[in-house]
């Protein structure tokens, strides 16, 4: 039996519409009748917009050839980037019915490439730690994750191919492992983020989420940048269980263990790194730097609706009011120690395999998950990619985290898909 179209990924569907196989109509179509059957449940969608991609999908139909490489892919655009036809609500009352007429950068590029959007995502408030109203499509009664919950959720409940996130915490990996999706924040600065609500000016990167690893390199490729050429030997894997090994959940450890040994028997030439002591530090430093600079950017909509803010982000505002000048200097020299402490490792190892996240998603909506395992990296600003792997106790997914050198993101992508092709 054929593949319903929005099962496919990004990839496939790029194909077979070049093929003449499939048309971005009926690929939309079939978005929107899986969103019309399943959202009451998932809710997934702050707003949608099916005219408009019904409109654009005709007109790319009507094209002799592809527009560019991602011709015809519907997207989930989270609720904190700009969009010229819907409302930017930023998951917070003080932006309902907001409407900034223009897209984000990032969503021009992507729809001068072929895409099409499809909607709004839900995001948790200003990407913040407060929960939105997904849930978990693997099983409704545990979270999402967050801060990029619509999107992580539309992408695996085959909503949308592609859906967007932004990490400065852990906003991207994190919502990829517990979706059982592939997840891609990249080096820090990769993208423009303009039209983006800013949180932390320094740490505020974009992601995505998508089915197989091949569909980062066409997203990439919408970017400006050229895919890496596959891999014609097997990486060189630095096996990090990191700092905070103890705080992961034991099944995800041998979960983690045992994907390990099946790259290790494939080919990979895999070692161990170990962290130096001193990055025991970096939580710390990551968290004074997200949230004094949130109280830069969040000053504003504190002074003029107070009530509005949860107290979950009141209570950030307030954590970032008392660093002082000497801790966030402090945190920053203690990230550049950490990034000269990374330089060598590059000199061993292709990427790093570390943990994603402590375990399959909790229960309950309100608590979206401990970003212990993406907290130092979204500080470093390294390029990081979650895949697939395993389930937990609750037949929930597992995943393992891939992390590359500063700006090498194509190989990692190109790498990525050399191990997901083995642990698939």
């Amino acid at each position: 039996m054929a593949k319903s179209p929005n099962t496919l990924s990004a990839a496939d569907a790029v194909k077979r519409m070049a093929d003449k196989r499939l048309k971005a109509r009926d690929l939309v179509e079939a978005c929107l009748d899986r969103i019309a059957a399943r959202e009451g449940e998932v809710h997934a969608w702050e707003a949608l917009d099916p005219d408009g991609a019904r409109k654009r999908a005709d007109m790319l139909d009507r094209r002799a050839r592809p527009v560019g490489p991602l011709h015809g892919i519907p997207l989930a655009v989270k609720d904190i980037i700009d969009t010229k036809a819907m409302t930017t609500e930023c998951g917070s009352p003080i932006y309902r019915g907001r409407k900034a007429g223009k897209d984000a950068a990032c969503v021009a590029q992507l729809v001068q490439a072929g895409a099409i959007v499809l909607g709004k995502s839900v995001t948790t408030e200003f990407a913040g730690a407060h929960a939105g109203k997904t849930h978990n499509p693997h099983n409704l009664r545990h979270t999402p994750a967050g801060s990029s919950s619509g999107s992580a959720a539309a992408v695996a409940d085959f909503m949308a191919p592609v859906g967007y996130g932004t990490q400065t915490s852990g906003s991207v990996i994190r919502p990829g492992a517990f979706n059982g999706i592939v997840a891609y924040k990249g080096t820090y600065g990769w993208a423009d983020l303009a039209g983006v609500k800013t949180y932390a000016k320094s740490l505020d990167t974009l992601g995505f989420f998508v089915r197989e690893a091949n569909d980062l390199a066409l997203i990439r490729a919408a970017y400006g940048h050229e895919p890496a050429d596959p891999p014609t030997e097997a990486p060189r894997i630095g096996f990090s269980r990191t700092r905070w090994w103890g705080q992961a959940e034991r099944y995800n450890q041998k979960n983690i263990e045992a994907a390990v040994k099946t790259l290790r028997a494939a080919g990979a030439k895999v070692g161990s790194w170990e962290m130096p002591e001193s990055w025991d530090a970096l939580i710390e430093a990551h968290n004074r730097v997200m949230t004094k600079e949130a109280t830069f950017h969040y000053g504003p909509e504190r002074k003029r609706f107070p009530n509005l803010l949860s107290p979950s982000l009141s209570q950030s505002l307030e954590v970032g009011d008392a660093v002082t000048p000497a801790q966030l200097a402090d945190a920053k020299r203690r990230k550049q120690r950490a990034l000269a402490d990374l330089a060598p490792v590059w000199e061993r190892f292709d990427i790093l395999l570390v943990p994603t996240a402590r375990g399959e998603a909790p229960a309950g909506l309100g608590y979206t998950g401990d970003p212990i395992f993406n907290r130092y990296w979204t500080l470093l600003g390294s390029p990081c990619v979650a895949l697939p792997v395993g389930a937990g106790p609750f037949d929930l997914p597992l995943s393992v985290q891939l992390v590359g050198p500063h700006g090498d993101d194509d190989k990692l992508v190109a790498w990525a898909r050399w191990v997901e092709q083995r642990l698939s």
